[in-house]
């Protein structure tokens, strides 16, 4: 079978590999208002991978390892979180950082350096700070799926397409809606639309997934999708582009 890829909103994806092993990627669903499915909804999940420490990254990964069992790839930080404030079993949590490549679930996911901030206050007030993190996630033979975590522009997209060599990216080019407090002032996501595409080259991309927005309809979203469309009609460079809806699934081809 193709692995397949469905996204909820925000940066939270379902990937099912080829073997049928069911993957939850930053699972922002109970909460998200865009999102189709929620926890409850959810078939039986294999395993959670969370980048970092922030409300619409981690989600409802808590409820969903404490309704499976079902294992949690993640910082110490994110762990501190859930074991502390959700009473997830520690047994579950696969604790890592950067360079530190694991087998989980049958599922080999090697975590990356990820540019970007990890934190959250406890309701007893405790800080929470740790490393951010992107993961490339084998699919399938010949796919290997990138989740760069929120990252912003770094030449390390560079080194990583030449070590790891991802063919789909799910690359993040807008700042979701009301995000952040102050949301006003605010240009653009941790990488403008034009980082996106350069950091996409130099990943050597050949599957580029648009990510960290509500609705395809947002204007960052849409100006990425122009600029992919011409960079590939000059012929340079003409990787599958893929603006989706939440709710919508697609196949992971070679």
């Amino acid at each position: 079978m193709a692995a397949t890829l469905k996204f909820f909103g925000t940066a939270a994806y379902e990937l099912v590999t080829d073997r049928g092993i069911r993957v939850l990627i930053d699972p922002y669903l109970d909460q998200s208002p865009v999102s189709p499915a929620k926890v409850a909804d959810l078939a039986r999940v294999d395993l959670v991978l969370v980048t970092h420490n922030a409300y619409d990254h981690v989600g409802d990964a808590a409820a969903i390892v404490n309704r499976d069992r079902c294992p949690i790839i993640c910082a110490k930080d994110v762990a501190h979180g859930l074991t502390t404030v959700h009473g997830v079993d520690p047994d579950l949590i696969r604790i890592t950082i950067w360079g530190l490549a694991l087998e989980v679930a049958g599922v080999f996911v090697r975590p990356v350096e990820s540019h970007h901030w990890s934190f959250s206050v406890t309701p007893s007030g405790e800080l929470l700070s740790g490393p951010a993190m992107g993961f490339m996630v084998d699919a399938a033979p010949g796919v290997r799926v990138y989740h760069p975590g929120d990252s912003a522009m770094t030449y390390d997209f560079r080194l990583f397409g030449e070590l790891y060599q991802p063919t789909v990216g799910l690359m993040h080019v807008a700042l979701p809606e009301a995000s952040l407090p102050h949301y006003e002032v605010y240009r653009g996501g941790e990488l403008s639309v034009e980082e996106a595409l350069l950091a996409s080259q130099w990943l050597g991309l050949k599957h580029i997934v648009a990510s960290h927005y509500q609705s395809p309809d947002h204007p960052d979203v849409r100006r990425f999708a122009d600029l992919a469309a011409a960079l590939g009609g000059a012929g340079a460079w003409s990787p599958r582009v893929s603006i989706l809806s939440p709710g919508d699934v697609i196949d992971l081809v070679r």
